[in-house]
């Protein structure tokens, strides 16, 4: 005789959901606090982490060298703070070279190769922690919408959870 064994759900209940939403929302908001708070400790911290990885790993690996090829390339950036974060990578030690993109051309945007210390000095391409922030600061109201409106969403279904729990039996 076979075991038959049956799996049953139980229902959400309305205060459950109503809880799981306030915890997600009071998570989001915790860290929007934090986000807005500690920005400049994070931007020390990435440094500490981000600058050494490049000197460590660019152009030995990959992986890294391919996505912070991508990044630069995307945001018109070069290394995290400019172009002496290159210094001492097996890149720069190799080729006696910094990245095309640490040479952007202020006047045409296209990269200029070699691009060497003096190049890349002359030019002066901004890093790309500052490019990045610079981009979020402009978006910025969307951001904020987007939040905003998850926010509003969240409020109402906790809205409507209660007005359930309280209305129906």
């Amino acid at each position: 005789m076979r075991a038959h064994l049956s799996l049953k759900l139980r229902p959400l209940f309305p205060t459950q959901f109503f809880f799981i939403l306030l915890l997600i929302f009071v998570a989001e908001i915790a860290a929007a606090v934090v986000a807005l708070v500690y920005t400049t400790m994070a931007e020390e911290f990435l440094k500490m982490v981000v600058v050494p990885a490049i000197k460590k790993d660019y152009g030995s690996q990959k992986d890294f060298t391919q996505v912070w090829n991508y990044t630069m390339e995307g945001l018109k950036c070069c290394g995290f703070n400019n172009y002496t974060d290159f210094e001492d990578s097996p890149y720069f030690k190799e080729n006696q070279l910094f990245p095309p993109y640490c040479c952007i051309n202020n006047i045409n945007r296209t990269a200029e190769e070699p691009c060497t210390m003096y190049e890349a000095h002359k030019n002066s391409v901004q890093g790309c922690f500052k490019q990045l922030l610079h981009d979020i600061r402009t978006n910025a109201v969307t951001v904020g919408g987007v939040a905003f409106g998850i926010g509003a969403l969240e409020l109402a279904a906790m809205i409507v959870s209660m007005y359930l729990y309280c209305h129906l039996k």
